[in-house]
């Protein structure tokens, strides 16, 4: 088995922690040093304190990348804040090239800057241009599912958002099935998707008794799903997507719902399940399950659950993931599994904390 050894930049955050306690057992990683600028020095128990005892490293304020250069695989995981990789990405290619790294370095970015292929879809999506609008479409995007057979050997990983893996698992099986129209998408999240840093999102006296929609029809992650419907020939559809805040603190639940089109005929839910059974035969963390998903049945772990209701024409496709998990670290772990060749499941197959 190729052993990897590993830098996590921006280990502080809770992509940082989910990588970390996912990579401590993981039977192909031989080491792992984190970077926190802000924490430099400090023990990684300090800021991630169920991880004391079992990872014992402290912050580094800057990577020793010769110490990377000499390993037999070496790998980045990225959770740095979005626009702080691309913003850098340059200069850290420089560095590389310096020791030996540029031609075999892995790297797996969980933020947002390299999810989008084309500078006007980032600027669409986020307001702003793109750091450095060159390099988009020069990373595979990772969502495992569907992009598992370019993930071999990729050495440039974009992770997906965690409301676009939630959708886009929800759409993949009956992505390619003309005339869907439109696609009215519902998001639930909790307060650990908007990170680490206290906000208004995530301030507790203002988050946990309250429920609210955000951003509605302008989230980010729309672009995301939008590309994948077009690669699969999707056409006249209409996707509007309105995610919510929850008092919740980990966890996504999307509802898609469309109308089957006519062509189709009355639908069954029994023979629409089965096709997403068929589409999902292998992959090792999409279950399919009767009645609906449930939050509580994934936290902690890397699965994402779904369920589809039919009512006559009517169709409504549910899934249950964790955001930092399988919309997350968990994935971005999954990736690393499938660029080295190993069982994708490697260090993974963990049950969620239930109850």
């Amino acid at each position: 088995m190729t052993r990897a050894n590993i830098y996590i930049l921006g280990a502080s955050g809770f992509g940082g922690g989910e990588l970390l306690r996912i990579l401590s057992g993981h039977p192909a990683v031989a080491g792992i040093r984190v970077v926190s600028r802000h924490h430099a020095g400090e023990p990684v128990h300090k800021v991630h304190p169920h991880l004391r005892g079992l990872v014992d490293a402290r912050f580094e304020a800057e990577p020793d990348w010769r110490w990377l250069a000499d390993s037999q695989q070496p790998v980045v995981f990225s959770a740095l804040g979005h626009g702080e990789l691309a913003t850098q990405f340059l200069a850290l290619e420089k560095k590389w090239a310096e020791v030996g790294l540029a031609d075999k370095v892995m790297l797996v970015d969980l933020s947002s800057d390299f999810r989008l292929d084309h500078p006007g879809r980032y600027a669409g999506a986020y307001g702003k241009p793109h750091p450095a609008p060159d390099l988009l479409g020069t990373f595979t995007y990772g969502l495992t599912e569907w992009k598992r057979e370019e993930l071999k050997g990729a050495r440039r990983i974009a992770n997906p958002g965690c409301f676009a893996t939630a959708v886009q698992l929800a759409l993949l099986p009956i992505a390619s099935t003309p005339g869907l129209g439109l696609l009215a998408v519902s998001g639930v999240t909790g307060s650990s998707g908007s990170g680490s840093l206290p906000g208004e999102g995530t301030h507790h006296p203002t988050r946990a008794h309250d429920f609210r929609a955000y951003k509605p029809l302008e989230h980010q992650h729309e672009a995301e799903v939008e590309v994948m419907l077009v690669a699969h020939g999707a056409q006249r559809h209409r996707l509007a997507f309105v995610p919510h805040s929850a008092p919740m603190v980990r966890g996504i639940f999307a509802t898609v719902q469309f109308e089957w089109p006519e062509h189709g005929g009355a639908v069954v839910t029994q023979s629409l399940t089965e096709k997403f059974r068929r589409y999902y035969e292998g992959s090792k963390f999409v279950r399919i399950v009767e009645g609906t998903p449930r939050i509580a049945a994934v936290t902690g772990s890397n699965f994402c659950d779904i369920s589809v209701a039919t009512k006559g024409r009517s169709v409504a496709v549910m899934a249950a993931l964790d955001n930092l998990v399988k919309g997350m670290a968990g994935q971005a772990v999954q990736n690393f599994n499938v660029s080295l060749g190993l069982p994708e499941d490697t260090g993974l197959r963990q049950a969620a904390c239930y109850p």
